[in-house]
């Protein structure tokens, strides 16, 4: 008994130097700078040395009296640590008190497909994949059974990285802890939908997530409209080459992909 408690006991104090050591590290971090970022570097009561800078494609700044020092990579108090150490060793202030300011973030990540409002987003703070697509409005419905791919460029090319778009909703793929980088391109792919057309309540587009018949797609659809007819139903359908041809449908026929199915006026 007493040689568990004492493994109980190392247990516990190695647990409380990593929460303290993870704790301080996360404490520690934040955003890293990056390419084209634009930074306001401020020295307090020494508004000549104040300037605003652009970091450069290779990562660095040029400052007065310290020269070019790498800036990309490091979070805005590593920056200010170093710029201060600069200031010190060029002997122009004794004790200098310098501020760093994001003015303008030169990270951006591209959401395009089937979201709400596809554009190019800054990331003015560490972003994760579920993050950035509710930015860009949410995935949409129609999207809820295919893939989002996040395309990703590095020093050995580009590469392509996969998640079930149903997953990521759900929490099932773990888009929390999947975190972008500048220039990542997220894409949301438009999974399968039909077409309504003609004398309908509600024409548009609908997402075909299930298998339906004729008569399951027009129900999703607000059903026929008074001046309809259930007996004058056709169904345009894409063909291998590219063509479309128009069959009559009854309202027990598949619906497929693509299909767009038009709804007549009926006889008087």
């Amino acid at each position: 008994m007493p040689t568990l408690i004492r493994l109980l006991a190392l247990v516990w104090a190695l647990s409380s130097v990593c929460a303290n050591v993870f704790g301080n590290s996360a404490l520690a971090g934040g955003r890293l700078l990056v390419p084209s970022d634009v930074l306001q570097v401020s020295v307090v009561n020494q508004a000549e040395l104040n300037t605003v800078v652009r970091i450069g494609p290779d990562g660095t700044i040029a400052l007065p009296y310290i020269g070019r020092i790498r800036a990309a990579g490091l979070t805005e108090d590593q920056l200010k640590a170093r710029v201060t150490a600069g200031l010190r060793r060029a002997d122009v202030i004794k004790n200098p008190q310098v501020l760093i300011e994001v003015t303008n973030f030169g990270t951006q990540v591209s959401v395009t497909g089937a979201v709400g409002s596809p554009g190019v987003l800054t990331l003015d703070r560490p972003t994760t994949l579920t993050q950035i697509l509710s930015r860009a409005g949410g995935i949409r419905e129609e999207a809820g059974a295919s893939t989002v791919l996040l395309k990703r460029r590095g020093p050995n090319g580009q590469r392509i990285f996969r998640y079930d778009a149903k997953a990521i909703l759900s929490g099932k793929a773990n888009g929390a802890n999947i975190f972008l980088q500048n220039n990542d391109e997220v894409y949301v792919e438009q999974g399968a939908v039909y077409y309504l057309y003609g004398f309908v309540n509600h024409a548009g587009s609908f997402p075909l997530s299930r298998p339906l018949n004729v008569q399951q797609a027009l129900a999703v659809g607000g059903g026929i409209s008074p001046l309809g007819s259930e007996w004058r139903i056709a169904i345009r359908r894409r063909l291998p080459n590219g063509g479309v041809e128009e069959i009559p449908a009854s309202l027990d026929d598949d619906v497929h992909a693509e299909d767009t199915i038009v709804v007549n006026e009926r006889f008087f």
